[in-house]
C-alpha cells in the first residue's frame, strides 16, 4: 500500500519547486553532493515536526550536521502517534511513501525484523493521517536524496517498550551499519516562552545526560509536556555521544512569547 502526504501545504508546502527551496532554505545549498560519502556507522537525530515555519530551521540545522557523516541507506523514524488511531506501537511494513519533492521506499526486510506483533505491530492505520513522521521525509530526501525507510508510529510510550525495542535495534544495526536513526519530537507545548525553555532545559539535560529514568520522573514533576519521550528515549539509547544542535520555541518565529511549543535538535553517534 502506498501513503499520500496528509501535511503537505498544512505543515510545509504542498508544491515541489516551494518545497524544494523551502527545504534549501533550512538545510543550506547542496551544490557537490559527490562530496559527501556513504554513511558508514550508524547515526541519529532528534527533531522537531512542526510547521516548517517553526520548527524547520532546528529540525535542518540538525539534518545538515548529519549528513557530514554521510548519506545512510536505511532511515528508521519513530515518531509519536497524535490521532490515537491503529496499534499501541505500528510498523508501516511495506510500499512507497509519496511527498511533494519525491518518493520513500519502505525497506521490507528491516521493518519486519523489528514487528513481533507482540509489542510492536505491522499496522498502517496509525500512520494515515498521523504528521510526525511524514513531515521529517522532505527534508531528508533534500539532504539525503536516496535511501529507504521504516516508519514506527508510537502510541505507547513506557520505558519498558523503549527498551524492549532498543534491544531489537541494536541487532538490526548491527546487520545494516548504514543507518539514520530519527526520533520526531516536539518539547513543551503551550506555556509562555520563558516556562517552555525552562521547562525544555530540564528535560534536555537529562537527555544530554543519558538518564532517561530522570526524564521520565521528569515530564511528570514538573509538567513537561513533551510528545515524544519514547522515540528520543530509543534514539538516546543506541548512541554513546550527543550533541545539543539548537534550542528554540516557536515564539521566535510567531513573535507570540505567551503561547509557545519547544523545538530542539540533536545529533548522536
Amino acid at each position: 500500500m502506498d501513503r499520500k502526504p496528509v501535511a503537505a501545504g498544512k505543515f510545509y508546502p504542498g508544491t515541489p519547486t516551494q518545497l524544494q527551496k523551502t527545504c534549501e532554505a533550512l538545510v543550506g545549498e547542496l551544490e557537490d553532493r559527490n562530496s559527501f560519502g556513504e554513511l558508514t556507522k550508524p547515526i541519529g537525530v532528534i527533531v522537531p515536526h512542526a510547521g516548517y515555519v517553526y520548527s524547520g530551521k532546528t529540525a535542518g540545522m540538525a539534518i545538515r550536521k548529519a549528513l557530514e557523516y554521510g548519506k545512510p541507506q536505511n532511515i528508521v523514524i519513530f515518531g509519536p502517534n497524535h490521532t490515537g488511531y491503529g496499534r499501541y506501537v505500528s510498523v508501516w511494513n511495506s510500499g512507497t511513501w509519496h511527498v511533494p519533492n519525491g518518493d520513500v521506499v519502505v525497506n521490507e526486510q528491516l521493518a519486519n525484523a523489528l514487528i513481533d506483533e507482540k509489542l510492536v505491530y505491522a499496522d498502517e492505520t496509525a500512520h494515515l493521517h498521523e504528521h510526525s513522521i511524514e513531515v521529517q521525509l522532505p527534508i531528508l530526501l533534500y539532504a539525503f536524496e536516496k535511501f529507504q525507510f521504516v516508519p514506527v508510529c508510537m502510541m505507547d510510550q513506557r520505558l519498558a517498550i523503549v527498551k524492549a525495542i532498543v534491544e531489537e535495534m541494536k541487532k538490526i544495526l548491527e546487520v545494516h551499519p548504514s543507518t539514520l536513526v530519527v526520533a520526531s519530537s516536539d518539547f513543551n507545548h503551550y506555556d509562555s516562552h520563558e516556562k517552555t525553555l525552562e521547562k525544555d532545559e530540564i528535560a534536555i539535560k537529562c537527555i544530554l545526560d543519558g538518564d532517561l529514568e530522570e526524564l521520565y520522573d521528569s515530564l511528570k514533576k514538573y509538567d513537561i509536556t513533551m510528545c515524544g519521550p519514547a522515540p528520543v528515549s530509543i534514539v538516546r539509547s543506541l548512541f554513546d555521544n550527543i550533541e545539543l544542535v539548537n534550542h528554540t520555541t516557536s515564539a521566535e518565529f510567531s513573535q507570540d512569547y505567551s503561547y509557545t511549543v519547544g523545538y530542539a535538535s540533536f545529533v548522536l553517534h
